[in-house]
């Protein structure tokens, strides 16, 4: 009997002391859209898919990967993830839930893999849903990912990429406060990029701000703290980036997946000397990949 005890006893300090900690949660707000934040994150999904209070079957809605969460609402939205990222994060909205319990799996493509399931109940109706995978000990292996969300029979999947490099992210507009930079996991680092597609930087009084009809069709830039984002019609573009000079230096993404490498790349685009047009040099990923041309536009 002695000796089963200590066994047991054994048994729970190791597990104690097995390292790496998985974090779940999932949160349902008791008044949904309290900060201006919130009003203006349940004005975009309203907007977007309907009232979130009315009656209808399950639905999963915004899923994706992002760098952070700030007050349950995600920073950005990330495409690739730095191999020295100590968190993922996946957020989500659910909607015409009722107490049911959602299963998060996440997956190592590369290997068919299944790293953890977590399993979690949701509220009644909608709420948010974030959950975090924390860094291994040995590290993230490079390649492809998953992350599947399921319950009362629907299901979103999300994939993402770990590579040998800076995390890539675009910035959410309904965030303006707290983006994050192109190729930086820090929100403070401001960083002077160079162009790498031929460009050569020269100084401007001209700003890429405005409105433009383009190859891609029309598009829209605002100013984001430090970064310049904006919109294009061709498959519901989004573009975001930094500006060195006259050259801007960001990434495109476009439906269905606006993740890489078929809907997401690498974009730079320089001004003229008038600032009324600029031609641009795209790519599909980044990291090695062939630059093409072609990317015109003329200010309205």
């Amino acid at each position: 009997m002695k000796n089963k005890i200590l066994i047991y006893i054994l048994l729970a300090v190791s597990i104690s002391l097995s390292g790496c900690v998985d974090i779940t949660d999932s949160y349902k707000p008791g008044n949904f859209g309290s900060t201006e934040e919130e009003a203006e994150m349940v004005n975009a999904i309203t907007e977007k898919y309907g009232n979130m209070t009315q009656d209808g079957e399950p639905r999963l809605l915004e899923v994706m990967m992002t760098s952070s969460i700030n007050n349950l609402i995600p920073v950005d939205k990330v495409l690739k993830y730095s191999k020295d990222s100590n968190k993922l994060h996946v957020w989500f909205v659910y909607d015409n839930f009722n107490s049911d319990v959602l299963t998060i799996e996440w997956t190592y493509l590369d290997e068919n893999y299944l790293i953890h399931t977590f399993e979690s109940k949701t509220g009644e109706d909608f709420g948010r849903g974030v959950f975090i995978l924390e860094k291994p000990d040995n590290g993230w292996p490079i390649g492809k990912y998953n992350v599947k969300i399921t319950g009362a029979g629907v299901s979103e999947s999300v994939k993402f990429e770990i590579i040998n490099g800076p995390t890539e992210s675009i910035p959410l507009e309904i965030l303006s406060n707290n983006v994050t930079s192109i190729h930086s996991d820090s929100a403070n680092e401001e960083e002077i990029i160079a162009p790498q597609s031929g460009f050569e930087v020269e100084e401007t009084d001209y700003s890429f701000v405005g409105e433009w009809t383009s190859n891609w069709g029309d598009m829209k830039f605002e100013r984001s703290g430090n970064q310049i984002i904006g919109e294009y019609t061709h498959d519901k573009g989004k573009i975001a980036g930094v500006v060195n000079g006259d050259v801007f230096i960001g990434t495109w993404s476009e439906s269905p997946s606006y993740a890489g490498p078929n809907d997401a790349g690498d974009v730079e685009l320089k001004l003229s000397p008038d600032g009324n047009s600029f031609t641009g040099n795209w790519r599909y990923g980044s990291e090695g990949a062939t630059w093409s041309g072609g990317w015109t536009g003329q200010r309205k």
